[in-house]
């Protein structure tokens, strides 16, 4: 392992960085006198470098592709946990996780490529007696993840009991955490007062919810199937505790610039547990006001 990171640390693209950082680096390298020869022939080092990493890359593939995925994010700590959860409380597929170590600003997670195709690339071409069969996995799926008792209080928030990632409840996607359903529900009108939405609004959100487990992306590019046999879900980051509706508000109304979701979302109501009044109440505040774009104090 120490080898491997040598090496994407010697030809590797930079981490991001601030400017200040970046300038202080190139002035520290060019005392150096092989780096006074890297940056005067910096055109030819870089494709150089480009062919050597992609090599790099291509024989990984070939190697051991076919058994692992590396993810690669700023933080996966979140969807780690999630993920080491989920195959702890629960027998839902989830992709086993070899190995996580951060690395130049990066975190990177070594985990066990999941059999078979992305649902998203065969669904459209499915017959209904396939879908139904994949569709019953998923219910299962999801009876399993939002049976386990959540922690006390009100809280939502991710498996760590921190912010949780949702590009629907904040335009930056971190947000959280949230003291309530209250509170939560505040920051989805931008901070307005019911009275200023429409109708359905106030009543959706003067109801209460139990708080369940929730995978928060739960699209047909997030699902893997091996024929008919749901493989592995993947994608946890936007995982945590929410009120009970929320899971079928994002499949619904999420993403509704996406046509190719348009045919899924008929089948959602099969599999996840659905609150109608609230999705409304949910698509009139994304008409209304969109994405929030601050945080609720």
């Amino acid at each position: 392992m120490n080898a491997f990171i040598h090496f994407i640390d010697y030809f590797g693209p930079p981490p991001p960085q601030k400017p200040e950082a970046w300038l202080q680096r190139y002035m520290r390298r060019c005392k150096n006198p092989f780096w006074r020869i890297y940056f005067t022939y910096q055109d030819w080092t870089s494709k150089a470098q480009a062919k050597i990493f992609g090599g790099f890359w291509s024989l990984w593939r070939k190697l051991f592709g076919r058994w692992l995925h590396v993810k690669m994010r700023f933080d996966s700590r979140v969807e780690v946990a999630s993920m080491c959860f989920i195959a702890t409380n629960t027998s839902v597929p989830v992709p086993k996780i070899y190995l996580q170590f951060r690395w130049r600003d990066l975190h990177y997670v070594i985990m066990k490529r999941a059999p078979g195709q992305c649902l998203a690339e065969i669904w459209p071409d499915l017959p209904y007696e396939a879908k139904l069969i994949i569709v019953e996995q998923l219910a299962q799926c999801i009876r399993e993840i939002r049976s386990i008792p959540p922690p006390k209080g009100t809280r939502i928030c991710s498996v760590l009991g921190g912010p949780i990632r949702n590009f629907r409840m904040h335009d930056d996607g971190d947000t959280g955490p949230f003291r309530d359903e209250a509170h939560l529900n505040l920051q989805l009108r931008r901070q307005h007062p019911v009275e200023d939405c429409a109708a359905i609004v106030a009543v959706a959100h003067a109801k209460s919810h139990p708080l369940v487990f929730t995978h928060g992306d739960l699209v047909p590019r997030n699902i893997m199937v091996q024929g008919t046999e749901v493989t592995a879900i993947l994608d946890w980051e936007c995982a945590g505790w929410y009120p009970a509706h929320t899971e079928y508000c994002m499949a619904m109304n999420w993403e509704n610039w996406n046509l190719a979701l348009e045919e899924w979302r008929p089948w959602v109501r099969l599999f996840v547990p659905v609150y109608e009044l609230e999705a409304e109440a949910d698509k009139a505040l994304l008409s209304q006001y969109f994405i929030p774009m601050q945080h609720v104090p």
